[in-house]
């Protein structure tokens, strides 16, 4: 009898120390994605779209780092998923365009930025929606 209870405490013993050694997800509050459906692209003859895309995303990549810190930006390629901090899920498979961008925040609704976007495009709509200057926008 005292090894079935002792067997039974070291069981719940280690179950709660995996429980509580297992780390929590963390959420980042803004994120930033860039979305293409390659082969979408390419089938409709979109080549010179989709190396404006690529162009104009390294000069984003920088504006993102250097006005948005804590906005995590991402890129989606086809067959991947991305969970959002506003609870929903991005997949390019499913997703009308075939390239763009899409800003999320935790507690706000998502905005899809549809087609190629230059640096200031992407720096005016993400100042607008993330409450952020950006030395980047004009306006």
């Amino acid at each position: 009898m005292r090894r079935v209870v002792l067997g039974i405490v070291l069981i719940a013993a280690s179950a709660a120390l995996m429980v509580a050694e297992r780390p929590k997800p963390t959420r980042t509050k803004a994120v930033a994605v860039a979305f293409y459906n390659e082969r979408r692209v390419l089938a409709r003859g979109g080549q010179d779209e989709l190396n404006s895309f690529q162009y104009y995303f390294k000069q984003i990549q920088r504006i993102a780092a250097k006005d948005f810190p804590g906005m995590e930006l991402k890129v989606l390629q086809r067959g991947q998923l991305v969970h959002l901090p506003d609870g929903t899920n991005l997949n390019v498979d499913t997703m009308r365009p075939d390239l763009g961008y899409v800003l999320s925040e935790q507690g706000k609704k998502k905005r899809v930025l549809t087609g190629v976007q230059s640096d200031a495009d992407f720096a005016c709509a993400a100042s607008r929606f993330y409450k952020r200057p950006s030395s980047s926008c004009p306006k």
